[in-house]
C-alpha cells in the first residue's frame, strides 16, 4: 500500500534534505545511531529458522531490513521515550502512521516503524496459505535488533523503549518480551520498558515463563468480536500470568473486530488461514544447552504431546481457513489510543 500521508511526506523530505537522494539509495546498514539519524534507517537483522533456533542462538542468515524513525513533533528537549512497531500480516500500512505514530509523536514519543516483509521479498502474508506458513521469528528478531539499535541513539532514552505489535506482530511481541528470546541478540543492559500487543494471536503459545521472568509489563488490546485472533485465549493467558504475579493485563473493546483501529475500513469478510482449531501451550527450552522442545498440551482436545514428530503431525489438524470480519470502530480506536498512552505513561 502506498503511503501518501503527511507523516510519510515529512519523513521522506527530511531524509532527502539530510543526506541526499543518492546517499539514501546507497546507504550501508547502520550498526548504531550515534549520529542521531532519523527517517529511513537500514540495519542488520537475522531470520532464525524457528523459535527453538532463536532460543539456542542459531540466528540464521543475516538480512538487511529497514524502519522509519519518526521523532516527536513538536520537538521535545532532552531524551525521549521510543516505541518500536511490529506490523501485522498486511505489512506496513497507513494505520501505523496515520493513527498510532501520529498519536505517539504528538505525545512526545519517537516511533520506529519496522518493515519485516519487504526486505524478505513480501508485501503481505494474508490469505489462506502464507498466513499459515510465514516464519514469525522474522518479526520477533527484527524487533529485538531494533531495540538494540535504538538504545544507541543519543536523543532516545534507552531505559524507555517500548514495543507495540499488531496481530502477527502482537504474537511476535509476546515472544520478544522475554529474556529467553532476547538472550542471543540484545545486550544484558538493554531492556524493553513495556509492550502493547494489539489483537495478538494467542492460540499457539510458546511459553518460557517456567524459567524466565517477565521484566516489563504487557498490555493486550482485544476485540470482543475478533474472529481472526480470538480474544478468549489471550484473556486466559493474561489471567494465568497475572495470577503468577507477572505484569500482564488486557482490555476488551465492545463490538470490535479484527483491525478495529484502521481508519475508514468498511465491514468486510476475508478468507484467512489460522490455527484456531487448537489452543496449545508449548513449554519451550531455556537455551543452547537444553535439548528439549516441549512438551505441548492442547486445551481443546485435552491431548498432551511429548514427541516432537507426533506434535508436528497433529499441528496439521489445527490449521483451518475461515471467514473473518474486519471493520473500523471509531469508539474502540479512540479508547485504545488513550489506553495505550496511559499505559506507556504509567510504565515510564
Amino acid at each position: 500500500m502506498k503511503r501518501t500521508t503527511t507523516i510519510g511526506r515529512r519523513l521522506i523530505a527530511a531524509a532527502a534534505l539530510a543526506v541526499g537522494w543518492g546517499q539514501i539509495a546507497a546507504a550501508a546498514p547502520l550498526a548504531d545511531l550515534s549520529g542521531a539519524q532519523t527517517g529511513r534507517i537500514e540495519f542488520t537483522s537475522a531470520t532464525p529458522a524457528h523459535r527453538w533456533a532463536l532460543i539456542r542462538g542459531n540466528l540464521g542468515p543475516e538480512v538487511t531490513v529497514f524502519g522509519d524513525l519518526l521523532m516527536p513533533s513538536p520537538k521535545v528537549e532532552g531524551k525521549v521515550p521510543a516505541v518500536v512497531f511490529s506490523h501485522g500480516s498486511e505489512g506496513v500500512s497507513s494505520l501505523y502512521f496515520d493513527v498510532w505514530a501520529k498519536a505517539l509523536n504528538n505525545a512526545g514519543y519517537a516511533v520506529f516503524v519496522v518493515d519485516s516483509f519487504k526486505p524478505r521479498g513480501e508485501d503481505r502474508v494474508t490469505g489462506t496459505t502464507k498466513q499459515l506458513t510465514w516464519n514469525t521469528m522474522a518479526n520477533t528478531t527484527d524487533a529485538l535488533y531494533a531495540l538494540k539499535l535504538l538504545a544507541t541513539h543519543p536523543q532516545i532514552d534507552r531505559s524507555k523503549i517500548f514495543h507495540m505489535g499488531w496481530s502477527r506482530g502482537g504474537q511476535a511481541l509476546l515472544d520478544a518480551a522475554w529474556p529467553t528470546y532476547q538472550q542471543h541478540v540484545v545486550p544484558v543492559d538493554v531492556k524493553w520498558a513495556g509492550g502493547v500487543a494489539v489483537y495478538p494471536g494467542c492460540n499457539m503459545r510458546y511459553r518460557v515463563d517456567k524459567h524466565s521472568k517477565l521484566p516489563a509489563p504487557i498490555l493486550m488490546l482485544l476485540g470482543e468480536k475478533d474472529d481472526m485472533t480470538l480474544p478468549k485465549p489471550c484473556m486466559e493467558l493474561a489471567d494465568e500470568y497475572a495470577a503468577a504475579g507477572l505484569p500482564v493485563s488486557y482490555k476488551v473493546y465492545a463490538g470490535a473486530t479484527h483491525v478495529f483501529d484502521r481508519l475508514n475500513q468498511p465491514w468486510r469478510k476475508f478468507n484467512e488461514g489460522n490455527f484456531n482449531g487448537c489452543s496449545f501451550d508449548v513449554r519451550m527450552p531455556y537455551g543452547a544447552n537444553d535439548p528439549s522442545w516441549g512438551p505441548a498440551h492442547d486445551k481443546y482436545s485435552g491431548k498432551t504431546f511429548t514427541d516432537h514428530k507426533e506434535w508436528s503431525s497433529y499441528l496439521e489438524k489445527c490449521k483451518q481457513t475461515s471467514w473473518i470480519t474486519v471493520e473500523s470502530n471509531e469508539k474502540a480506536r479512540e479508547k485504545a489510543v488513550q489506553d495505550v498512552l496511559t499505559f506507556l505513561g504509567a510504565s515510564k
